[in-house]
């Protein structure tokens, strides 16, 4: 029984969140002081995309708009220095939207591939009381990437 009270916390603690935001001033707000787990299913999620994907020497990536400067700054620390990007056209991983629910999160990416171009995929990952959050499968989809998110970091954007 005692178990049962400790999951029932656990869970009804664990956050509901997409990104980007829609469109709700107190959302946005929300959204720009993001907290984990969403900083260590970014950070999974950029070194899944590095070590399966690959297309580049180096992690460099994009997060979704309405994510703050503190947020860039996190995920970088957690990827041991992985640098936002910083210029349109520049190679990067783009997540262009997340949704975490619970003990589980999707990720859709846009990763750059040996021709050149851009692809899509989906990652999946999960989590639970004992383990961390880890990729359980991707889905790289056949559709077209035909245009590329410019950068959204806010102290780049501040600096225009």
């Amino acid at each position: 029984m005692r178990f049962l009270i400790i999951l029932l916390v656990c869970v009804s603690c664990t956050p509901i969140a997409t990104y980007p935001p829609i469109e709700n001033k107190n959302v946005e707000n929300y959204s720009k002081n993001v907290n984990e787990p969403v900083i260590t299913i970014l950070a999974t999620t950029f070194e899944y995309a590095f070590d399966h994907f690959g297309g580049m020497d180096s992690i460099v990536f994009n997060l979704p708009k309405g994510m703050g400067a503190t947020t860039y700054a996190r995920v970088s620390e957690k990827l041991g220095g992985a640098l936002p990007m910083t210029e349109a056209g520049q190679p990067a991983y783009h997540v262009v939207e997340l949704r975490v629910r619970g003990f589980h999160a999707d990720v859709d990416i846009f990763f750059p591939s040996a021709s050149g171009t851009y692809e899509m995929a989906t990652i999946h990952l999960e989590t639970s009381l004992i383990d961390k959050w880890h990729v359980t499968r991707d889905r790289v989809w056949l559709v077209p990437v035909q245009e590329i998110p410019a950068p959204n970091d806010p102290a780049l954007l501040a600096n225009e």
